[in-house]
């Protein structure tokens, strides 16, 4: 027999309680077998106990993962939005600047303005008929005129005929292209008091600026044209 409290053991089978403690005694089989069905149930409790914090632990990561991949999910989105409204703002002052440009490159044509005669164009035209009347009037008044039969002036000693400009009052004599005062194209301004060599003379007289002359053909300084002789002094 044995105690389960103590462990003492008796060979007494009359004995029935233990004489230390006063537990009742069994028998040593028994007792073993209590003691491993003890043993066991002492170590089933700190593996439940042990594991129960693990499989509680699992849901809540799992849970916290699952929150994190949503917000990462927002952050993204937002970003996404971000982007595309500032490409949709520089593309909208792109085009704007565009439009200005190309109006300014192609400014709207402004309408052609009238081709009329301007007041200094009509007024050349007036004092061109007015002069040329004035010639007609002249040339009719020569006309009744005697014609005037003076030969060509002599040369001189050297055997050229050659004249001088008599032209105080404008200080040169102009030589022409034509012999015309209106139409002729001055070439050279003959100062006053220089040479000319005469070359010919037309023999009908004609009045210009009042004074009456031919128009004669002389070379100046190596260029040949027309002056009115009325402003020529002849030399002898």
């Amino acid at each position: 027999m044995q105690c389960p409290v103590c462990g003492n053991q008796y060979t007494d089978p009359s004995l029935r309680y233990c004489l230390a403690d006063g537990t009742a005694l069994v028998p040593a089989d028994e007792e073993e077998t209590l003691a491993r069905r003890d043993a066991v149930r002492v170590d089933i409790p700190p593996a439940e106990s042990t594991r129960q914090p693990a499989r509680a632990a699992v849901p809540q990561t799992r849970r916290t993962s699952a929150a994190v991949k949503i917000i990462l999910g927002l952050l993204a989105l937002l970003t996404v939005l971000i982007v595309v409204a500032v490409a949709g703002v520089l593309l909208l002052l792109n085009f704007r600047g565009t439009g200005a440009n190309d109006n300014k490159k192609n400014p709207s044509p402004t309408p052609a303005a009238s081709v009329t005669p301007s007041a200094d164009a009509e007024k050349e035209r007036l004092q061109k008929e007015l002069a040329n009347a004035q010639q007609k009037i002249n040339e009719q008044k020569n006309a009744s005129h005697p014609v005037n039969t003076a030969p060509f002036p002599e040369p001189s000693q050297s055997g050229i005929a050659t004249a001088r400009v008599n032209s105080p009052r404008d200080g040169f004599l102009a030589l022409r292209n034509e012999p015309d005062a209106d139409y002729g194209e001055r070439l050279v301004k003959i100062p006053h008091g220089a040479v000319v060599t005469l070359e010919d003379c037309q023999r009908q007289r004609v009045t210009v600026s009042g004074r009456s002359g031919r128009w004669c053909m002389v070379t100046y300084e190596g260029t040949t044209g027309w002056v009115f002789d009325a402003w020529l002094d002849y030399e002898r």
